[in-house]
């Protein structure tokens, strides 16, 4: 009994790292074999803290947190990724087989890094 309790908090574990739920947050991640999608969902007063770490990161692009956009870009790194973002929520997604293993985990840490904005910040 206690190893079918401990698979399931694992499991649970897993979901919340995957998906979290805070109030007006909501983050999701889909990490298939051909893709890589981050959404998030949050407040539009965490808007500029997202776009300001964004922006750092995937500079000379720029995000503005007040407008919509979509920005296909490729980074420096020739990292292909497409962003779209509006106030309060955010999608960023890298085609696998357009990019290299060394994009994917730049992208993969850029989105943790975002997750971890977003959720520092929430109250």
């Amino acid at each position: 009994m206690k190893i079918k309790s401990l698979l399931i908090s694992q499991i649970v574990a897993l979901v919340m790292l995957i998906s979290c739920n805070n109030g007006d947050v909501s983050i999701a991640v889909k990490d298939e074999d051909d893709s890589y999608r981050f959404k998030a969902h949050f407040d539009d007063n965490l808007s500029p803290m997202v776009a300001e770490f964004l922006s750092d990161r995937i500079s000379p692009i720029r995000i503005d947190p007040e407008r919509e956009s979509k920005i296909v870009t490729v980074l420096s790194d020739h990292t292909k990724l497409t962003v779209e973002s509006s106030p309060g929520e955010l999608m960023i997604y890298l085609d696998k087989d357009e990019n290299s293993r060394d994009s994917y985990h730049r992208v993969k840490n850029l989105c943790e890094g975002v997750k971890d904005v977003i959720l520092k910040h929430n109250k």
